[in-house]
Order: structure tokens, then C-alpha cells, then sequence
């Protein structure tokens, strides 16, 4: 359970952490009398420890109050992956004063435009719906369906086969041309909006953040939403359910090619900076130190290359241990990339590590490319490494090249030769002293 004293702007939260499941579970959290459910967000961390892979899962919701006061959450079952866990109730308290600040809470409201929005006179619609109309390639954009009723509607109606309805319309949508991150929805999830002055309740069914991975346009196609209406053919007292069907919009985004640069095809695309590490600062050749580049910010964080490390002959860069978080919610995808390194410098100097660890990126709100470098610098103290030096100059190991080594081709065995030349020399001197000592 998250914090118990809050605001009323901030949200009351329930978090479900599952360790060693690299599978996100299906989680149901419980309604609360009183509070309103809104933004759901899936966190998953990767480790390597050891050489052993840690997987952790958390799946939050959120809740919100219509009003100040205390409120009594009894005991409540969440339901993962099918199985009821039981909860201790408490008491959360939200109180009025100045609007949070907390950058953690996210306006649902600026999913989309709402004024743009096809209104009718029932007061009833379907809208697929995103946040963006046009992106640059690898940038995300939120995508969210929801029914929307006007709480004034002259209807009475109810889901009918949602389940089955909800796969054939993501069958539909989802775009092949996309790399896909959602939270995942195992409930419909309601909250109150007001569109051009009119109250709706919105009954959220499906959102996502989609990332381009070519240059073609992104299309949404028209899609059908089946419903349960109830009519009562004039008759107060008998109620007829018919099948009625409510038809989205067809939605396109525009996807841009990034500014020339030479790295354009390979550079991740985002809002990114720099934490790194170094455990230690000054070494001597040949001792190892451990530094640690990490990569925060907002974009497709499972996709972000390793950074690009120039061959040298004054280190041994082995391959980084990675290690990531990725925190999935209905607005953005954010999270960190952690490229974790073992290096073993060759020689004496001061060497600032911004000649090695450089990372491109481009940035979608700034519209240009920028480059995160290391601001550390490490010395080393002593006499050179001479193993190290063994290795050929330029390369970033003594065995690096091993691979790439032709065994086909015959070569000549000079230490075979020698040795028997060394036999032969032998053999004569033996034979040359048993010939002086006879004749003696």
C-alpha cells in the first residue's frame, strides 16, 4: 500500500510485486466504496546477479476521492493470475490544500483532445483515440478505446461478449508495423470526464504505447462495438435487450523520418540522461574497476543499444552485464537501461572515459540529436601492464581475435623444427665424444 495521508488530488495506491515470473500476471484489484479506480502502470525489473537472471514484476492501481475526509478500506481480495490473496484493510485519509506537485501523478485527461471529439445526440459513442497525430519513426504514442455515455442518455445498456469483441478489435488495430508496450487491462476501468460542458463516464477497454519501427504511416481502421440496449417498445413494465453496434472513427498518425545523421537508422529515439559510476577513480595497470553507464528517460527503453565503444590500446572493456527497468503507464513508457562494465587499463596516465563511453540519441521534443558522454575520468598510477600489452594493439582483449582466425591454411612450426635441430646437434656431440675417448 502506497502513501495513507494525501491530498485530494493524489491517489491512494495498491502495488502486487512478484518476484521470478517473467510472464506480467493478470492482476484484478478490488473497488473501494467511495474511491474511483483510474491509471493502472506495469514495472518490470531484469538483473543479472551472478549469472542468474532476477525477474520482478509490479503492478500498480491507482484510486482516487471524489472528496476530503477519512475513508475505511475493509479487508479485500486482489485477484492474480486466477488465485484470491487476502488484504488487511486501513484507513486513508485525503485532505484538502495547496494541488500536489508530485510528478508521479498523471493527468488522464490530456490522452487526447475530448473537444475533438464526434458527439451525437444519444450521447453515446465509441472513440479510439491517440495522443499524438504524427511522430517521428521509433518515437511512442499512447493509444486508448473507450465507450463514452453521457450521464444524461435516454439508454440503459450493458456489455455483451466483451471479451470475445475486445481480441477481434485489437486483431484489428494493432499495427504490424509497430513495437508495442501496454499495461494490460483485465477489467473495464470507469472515471468521469466532461466534454463541451456535458457530464460523460468513460468505460475504458484497452490502452497501449506504440512505437514505429519503419517509415510507414500508422491507421487505426473503423471498428464495431456490439452492446446490450435495453427498449421498452412503449411498455413501462417490459424490457426488450437488443444487439446494437457503435462504430469508432478511423484514426491515423503520421510517422516522420529523422534529420540526416549518420547514426539516423541506429539511434535511439527519446527524452534520455546520463547516471553513471566508477568504483574507483585511481587504479594501477592491470587492476580492474568497475563503471557503470546508466540510460533514464522516456521512450522504448527495451529497445536502446548498447553504447558503442571504440577499440583502444589502453583498456580491456569486457562485455557489460545489462540490467533494466521498465515502468509501463497509460501515458508513457519510462524506465532505465543499465550497461554495467569490467575494465582493466593497460597503462599509466589520466584518461577521461568521455573518449570511450559516448551514447546518441535523438530527442523528439527538441527535434535534434545529442550525445550523452562520461564525465568521469580515471588515472592510473604505476608501471604498465605488460600482459596486457601482449595483446595486439587496438584490441580489446589478448584473445579478441581468436575468432576470426583461419585454421584451414597450413603454417610453418618453427618451434617443431628447432627442437628437432636441437635432437640432431645432440645425437653428434654424443657421437663425437665416444669417438675422442677411443681414441684415447
Amino acid at each position: 500500500m502506497g502513501s495513507k495521508d494525501l491530498k485530494i488530488d493524489e491517489p491512494f495506491i495498491l502495488s502486487v510485486v512478484l518476484k521470478d515470473i517473467e510472464t506480467r500476471p493478470s492482476v484484478i484489484f478490488p473497488d473501494i466504496k467511495g474511491l474511483e479506480k483510474r491509471s493502472k502502470s506495469a514495472t518490470s525489473s531484469v538483473n543479472t546477479i551472478d549469472g542468474k537472471k532476477i525477474v520482478v514484476q509490479t503492478i500498480s492501481q491507482e484510486y482516487f476521492a471524489e472528496k476530503t475526509g477519512k475513508y475505511q478500506i475493509p479487508d479485500f481480495y486482489i485477484l492474480i493470475n486466477g488465485v484470491r490473496l487476502k488484504s488487511e484493510g486501513t484507513i486513508v485519509n485525503f485532505s484538502s490544500g495547496d494541488i500536489s506537485t508530485n510528478g508521479n501523478v498523471e493527468d488522464e485527461s490530456n490522452i487526447s483532445d475530448l473537444s475533438e471529439l464526434d458527439l451525437n445526440k444519444e450521447g453515446v459513442f465509441l472513440s479510439v483515440q491517440a495522443d499524438k497525430k504524427g511522430v517521428y519513426i521509433r518515437e511512442g504514442f499512447a493509444l486508448r478505446i473507450s465507450l463514452y455515455i453521457a450521464e444524461s442518455a435516454p439508454v440503459k445498456m450493458e456489455f455483451y461478449e466483451f471479451n470475445m469483441q475486445l481480441q477481434s478489435i485489437l486483431k484489428q488495430i494493432r499495427p504490424a508495423n509497430c513495437w508495442e508496450e501496454n499495461v494490460g487491462i483485465e477489467e473495464i476501468v470507469k472515471r468521469k470526464v466532461n466534454i463541451r460542458g456535458v457530464s460523460y463516464t468513460e468505460y475504458m477497454m484497452y490502452q497501449a504505447q506504440f512505437f514505429p519501427i519503419t517509415l510507414q504511416d500508422v491507421t487505426f481502421p473503423s471498428v464495431n462495438l456490439n452492446m446490450l440496449v435495453v427498449e421498452n417498445k412503449g411498455a413501462v413494465n417490459i424490457e426488450n435487450k437488443v444487439i446494437r453496434s457503435f462504430k469508432s472513427k478511423a484514426v491515423h498518425v503520421k510517422v516522420k523520418p529523422l534529420p540526416n545523421h549518420p547514426l539516423k537508422d541506429q539511434v535511439a529515439v527519446g527524452q534520455y540522461h546520463l547516471i553513471e559510476g566508477l568504483s574507483r577513480e585511481l587504479v594501477y595497470p592491470g587492476e580492474s574497476v568497475r563503471y557503470s553507464f546508466k540510460i533514464e528517460g522516456i521512450g522504448n527503453i527495451a529497445a536502446i543499444p548498447n553504447p558503442e565503444i571504440e577499440t583502444n590500446s589502453a583498456f580491456d572493456f569486457y562485455p557489460p552485464d545489462v540490467s533494466q527497468i521498465i515502468r509501463r503507464s497509460y501515458l508513457k513508457v519510462s524506465g532505465e537501461k543499465s550497461f554495467d562494465y569490467f575494465v582493466v587499463p593497460r597503462r599509466d596516465g589520466t584518461f577521461p572515459l568521455s573518449r570511450y563511453f559516448q551514447w546518441v540519441y535523438f530527442n523528439p521534443v527538441t527535434t535534434k540529436y545529442d550525445t550523452l558522454r562520461s564525465s568521469k575520468k580515471l588515472q592510473v598510477k604505476g608501471e604498465d601492464y605488460k600482459l596486457g600489452n601482449l595483446s595486439m594493439s587496438g584490441s580489446l582483449g589478448l584473445y579478441d581475435n581468436l575468432d576470426g582466425l583461419d585454421t584451414t591454411k597450413q603454417r610453418f612450426n618453427y618451434k617443431s623444427v628447432f627442437k628437432e635441430i636441437t635432437n640432431i646437434i645432440v645425437i653428434i656431440l654424443l657421437i663425437t665424444m665416444i669417438w675422442v675417448f677411443r681414441k684415447q
